[in-house]
């Protein structure tokens, strides 16, 4: 399965901003395009806004687009929508090695959880996913929250992510308490710094908002 994610820095100004989203987000549910908008929040620049959308494979990302560019209202809803951005980050598409998951049935209010890093020059591929498989079967026992682990296809190669999605901030702040309380976690969480670049690995979250 393959996660498509277009990541846009925007004024901010969400009264503005909505009506635009749920329009954007209409259009592809009549198109049949299953597309979840969320708001960037902790280790995100103000005002990032993220569209996704879970694909079984690039022709069906390529018949959505198709959809899409014929749809009505599409071209001037995304006029309007440029008019509140400010920059935008290259269109990247995950490919799920673990987890992954069709449709846009998440709860509005749902917060994302990415701990992503690029792999280090020479890293063992191999090595790497088996520390990630170990790391989030390790995570799921501890807290009973999944994690799901990705890789990039398109943007910038060599990314790794491991993405966990929790109901509300509480729910991770409980989730937090359980993992700092395990030497062991901390211990494997560690261990894949030996495959990750210095200086890119990154926590964030993000909420869902249509």
């Amino acid at each position: 399965m393959l996660l498509f994610n277009r990541t846009v820095q925007t004024s901010g100004d969400l009264p503005a901003l909505m009506p635009l989203l749920q329009e954007i987000s209409g259009i592809c549910k009549k198109n049949d395009v299953p597309m979840n908008v969320w708001v960037g929040g902790n280790g995100f620049v103000i005002g990032t806004v993220v569209f996704s959308v879970g694909y079984e494979s690039l022709a069906a990302r390529a018949a959505a687009t198709t959809r899409l560019m014929a749809a009505e209202g599409w071209w001037e809803v995304n006029r309007k929508m440029r008019e509140h951005m400010t920059s935008a980050e290259p269109d990247t598409i995950l490919s799920y090695i673990r987890g992954g998951s069709l449709g846009n049935a998440i709860p509005a209010g749902t917060i994302v959880q990415t701990n992503q890093f690029q792999l280090a020059q020479g890293a063992d591929w191999m090595a790497t996913l088996k520390w990630a498989n170990e790391f989030a079967e390790m995570h799921t026992k501890l807290t009973g929250v999944d994690v799901n682990i990705a890789h990039s296809l398109f943007g910038v190669l060599g990314g790794m992510a491991m993405i966990s999605g929790y109901p509300n901030a509480e729910a991770i702040d409980t989730q937090r308490a359980k993992v700092s309380a395990s030497g062991e976690w901390l211990a494997k969480f560690l261990e894949g710094g030996k495959f990750s670049t210095a200086g890119t690995v990154m926590q964030r979250h993000m909420t869902k908002v249509v």
